[in-house]
């Protein structure tokens, strides 16, 4: 069901300064930039290389941070920067969704990043050992 996993989401309060702390100190080199709309967060993804297609981390900023009804932003406003949660690329988002939801894992749904991308699934993280757990297809959100 999960063929790798994809990236680690750590939330901010500066994509920009986190960047370039990942840059810096840890060799991290961004490839991709995007404003998330539909999550209300500004997200850069960073890899060794500089390129998709390799274990990223994505360096997540609530696009409004005074906005509480944002998941994002209210995370950050509670409890600070830090990991957020990690992103598993699955072959098909829905029979993945249905097979996690029927063992009796509470999943939610999400809409798609890309116009032209499948949605995704969010895993709850009561039914993860306290972390969230996100599932994509390839390319759905990366490169």
């Amino acid at each position: 069901m999960v063929d790798r996993i994809s990236h680690i989401g750590i939330l901010v309060h500066d994509a920009d300064a986190a960047s370039e702390i990942w840059r810096a100190a840890f060799g991290f080199e961004k490839f991709d930039e995007i404003n998330v709309e539909v999550e209300g967060v500004r997200s850069i993804f960073m890899s060794m290389s500089g390129k998709p297609g390799e274990m990223a981390i994505e360096i997540m900023e609530p696009l409004d941070k005074d906005d509480m009804d944002n998941a994002l932003a209210r995370r950050l406003a509670r409890q600070g920067e830090g990991f957020y949660h990690v992103c598993l690329e699955v072959g098909d988002t829905a029979a993945s969704a249905k097979a996690l939801a029927d063992s009796g894992m509470t999943v939610m749904h999400r809409p798609a990043v890309k116009a032209d991308a499948a949605g995704r699934w969010v895993v709850h993280p009561k039914d993860a050992n306290g972390v969230m757990v996100e599932g994509i297809e390839p390319d759905s959100v990366l490169g």
